[in-house]
């Protein structure tokens, strides 16, 4: 085996290890922050059944693109992705996590690769390439892209990403041959890129820049215009088809999203939708400091930038400017210093940085103040930038070795630390607290996670923190509402339901909520309005469909209850509390058959339901098919082992069953020693030790 290959095994080796040293002691946990929307809630993942056809439809959270509130982030192969594993190995994030990781660590080799192509590592033993892959590999920039789930849509962007730079770079090395099949097919997998994430468009783009900047000397005097186009000729034609090619993905976007522009909410993205130009652009322009900071020196590592995080740039002499000084200077420094005319590194650096960033330049508006998982494919540009410039430094003193393995050494152990965070939203959260402490958002989602623990009294805290900060948060408003709703106080629910509403009138949920505090007012007529609000915003509301069905229960219109729970399972056909409530109309009214025939409809898309299951054995045991009844009774205990309410009815079933009261009396002690206060079981129990 030669010499280089067994670096390149050894270089390879380290980049693997140095990647399980980071993550391999996180990948365990939960489905935390967006990926609940984008994989646990969503029917194109969570229904194996949904055709490729269905994805090209829908935006990655599962709307309809054509839905005015669609996020118009359109990337069916991620989605894709999802939906195969869940096939195979079911929703389980511990094995989507470790599918991230691995899927980081093939990037992390090809990113060896891609620099090991443009660069070469002259200057003694300092390998550029492998300390730029090192850097990259470690950078605690990507623990969300790797440990958060949603990450692996930037994770497989990479991946098409780089392999669209390595092929073109490797088609210009072996004599430009067949060209006619090359730029097609680059084009195709640039497509394909994009249909993982956006940034994937600029694969393109990354080509013509590279191929500019190797190729092209522009230090060297022309004596003309001509001469100049004379000898550059053919890359200027490679970059012209380039630049075609890259307007043609681009068109293609933006025709998927039929040429409109995504409505994002002001609170999530202040900085896009200031009016003020001059705001929005010296605000924009901090954004870029504060994302190379990040870069830099990752310590500020958030969930969430949104509303109060990073307050506007208003005036040219806000301090903050000093710093966008700073960074512009020293781009320019770096472009224009006589050293960097003899090393085309750091403008390979820079353009590589800054290029799969344009989507989220502010050029065009988007729903997010910082995206953290936005860096990964930039930092590979920053990774290069970094490790040129310690080549340089080590040249000089092998003493520079010292604050570079300091400084890959404390990027793994904050990788570790943040990789930890990741594995639970409680975690998560409440580490934002440090870095965005003035985040309404964080304290949102801390007291919205309280409140699925049953921590009330944190809840009312943090929604109450968050309202301070932000007190036109109509999200947090509205929580707040429900909690009090819960908490049986409904004036105060419905001040803050009414305060959602006029903060943003076309807010279904807020509607569907308050009409639920006015039927628990007895304020029918109210009530009915505010669903029917609710209903004209988003008509398939299937929750608000079931509630308007309970509402006429209330009425004492069971005709009208029974049509809207119907029209609920339509819209939604896994929910549970209408088939329920279906069931339990049928109960009431005696019909024992329509019990039998609709139970066995809903368990085709809630089979291990032991609501509907229960209401399926009794409807049995009516009508004498014990053994029927049994079985089901058997499987709802033992998915429910502690309730003690489906062992005293099976203790019913042997009750009546006959020759049974032996079983009847064991299931009833059984119930008692689950909740020995069940009146029940105590009266049934007495009845058979007294005719025993």
């Amino acid at each position: 085996m030669s010499s280089l290959r067994q670096k390149a095994i050894v270089q390879y080796a380290l980049l693997i290890a140095a990647s399980v040293l980071s993550y391999g002691g996180a990948l365990y946990g939960t489905f935390v922050f967006d990926d609940s929307a984008a994989i646990v809630k969503n029917m194109d993942v969570r229904n194996v059944a949904t055709s490729f056809r269905s994805l090209l439809r829908h935006d990655f959270w599962g709307n309809n693109l054509t839905d005015p509130t669609s996020h118009k982030s359109f990337r069916p192969l991620t989605v894709l992705s999802y939906q195969l594993e869940n096939r195979l190995l079911g929703l389980n994030a511990g094995h989507m996590k470790k599918v991230n990781f691995l899927l980081h660590t093939i990037v992390c080799l090809l990113v060896l690769k891609l620099y090991q192509t443009l660069g070469r590592d002259n200057g003694g033993t300092f390998r550029t390439s492998f300390w730029a892959a090192f850097l990259f590999t470690v950078h605690p920039i990507h623990t969300e892209a790797v440990v958060g789930i949603v990450g692996r849509a930037d994770l497989l962007a990479a991946i098409g990403y780089i392999t669209v730079l390595l092929l073109y770079q490797r088609w210009i090395t072996n004599g430009r041959r067949f060209g006619c099949f090359v730029y097609p097919g680059l084009f195709l997998l640039t497509v394909a890129t994009m249909l993982f994430k956006e940034t994937g468009m600029t694969a393109l783009v990354a080509c013509g820049a590279i191929d500019v900047l190797k190729r092209i000397n522009w230090d060297r005097t022309s004596s003309s215009v001509r001469e100049f186009l004379n000898i550059h000729r053919p890359c200027l034609v490679r970059v012209t088809i380039l630049a075609l090619l890259s307007i043609a993905t681009l068109v293609l976007r933006l025709w998927i999203m039929n040429f409109e522009s995504p409505r994002f909410h002001r609170m999530d993205n202040p900085v896009g939708a200031s009016n003020n130009t001059m705001t929005r652009m010296l605000s924009q322009s901090y954004l870029y400091w504060l994302n190379c900071w990040l870069l830099l020196c990752p310590d500020w590592l958030s969930f969430d930038w949104a509303l109060g995080s990073v307050p506007l740039v208003e005036t040219l002499f806000d301090p903050r400017m000093l710093l966008v000084l700073l960074l512009y200077g020293s781009i320019i420094l770096l472009v224009f210093h006589p050293s960097a005319s003899k090393s085309k590194e750091v403008k390979l650096s820079l353009a590589l940085a800054t290029i799969p960033f344009l989507p989220a330049c502010g050029a065009v508006r988007v729903g997010f103040v910082i995206a953290e998982r936005l860096l990964y494919l930039p930092s590979v540009g920053f990774c290069y930038l970094i490790a040129t410039g310690c080549r340089r430094l080590i040249q000089r003193s092998v003493v520079f070795y010292l604050p570079l393995c300091f400084l890959c050494t404390a990027f793994i152990i904050k990788t570790q630390s943040r990789a930890y965070e990741w594995t639970s939203e409680d975690l998560l959260f409440r580490s934002a607290l440090r870095v965005c402490p003035r985040n309404a958002k964080v304290y949102y989602n801390i007291a919205r996670l309280a409140t699925d623990q049953g921590d009330r009294e944190t809840a009312f805290a943090f929604y109450r923190r968050a309202i301070e900060l932000h007190g036109e948060y109509e999200a947090a408003h509205m929580n707040l509402g429900n909690l009090y709703r819960e908490t049986h106080d409904l004036d105060r629910a419905e001040r803050h339901l009414r305060k959602a509403i006029e903060i943003h009138e076309p807010f279904p949920s807020a509607w569907m909520n308050l009409g639920i505090v006015q039927a628990a007012q007895k304020n029918h007529a109210a009530s009915l309005t505010s669903y029917q609000r609710a209903l004209e915003l988003k008509p398939n509301y299937a929750n608000c469909l079931y509630n308007l069905g309970n509402l006429y229960i209330d009425m004492q219109n069971s005709s009208m209850a029974l049509r809207y729970w119907r029209e609920a399972i339509q819209q939604n056909p896994r929910h549970s509390k209408a088939w329920a409530n279906i069931l339990a109309l049928y109960d009431n009214r005696g019909r024992t058959e329509d019990i039998i025939r609709t139970s066995e409809l809903a368990l085709t898309f809630l089979p291990n339901d032991t609501a509907i299951l229960f209401t399926r054995a009794n409807a049995f045991g009516k009508l004498g098919q014990y053994e029927t009844a049994e079985g089901l009774y058997r499987q709802i205990i033992a998915a429910r082992p502690e309730h003690a309410v489906y062992r005293a009815n099976l203790g019913v079933l042997y009750h009546r069953w006959g020759q049974r009261n032996s079983q009847a009396i064991e299931q009833y002690q059984a119930a008692l020693r689950l909740d020995p206060n069940l009146r029940s079981a105590k009266t049934n129990l007495l009845k058979l030790m007294g005719t025993s």
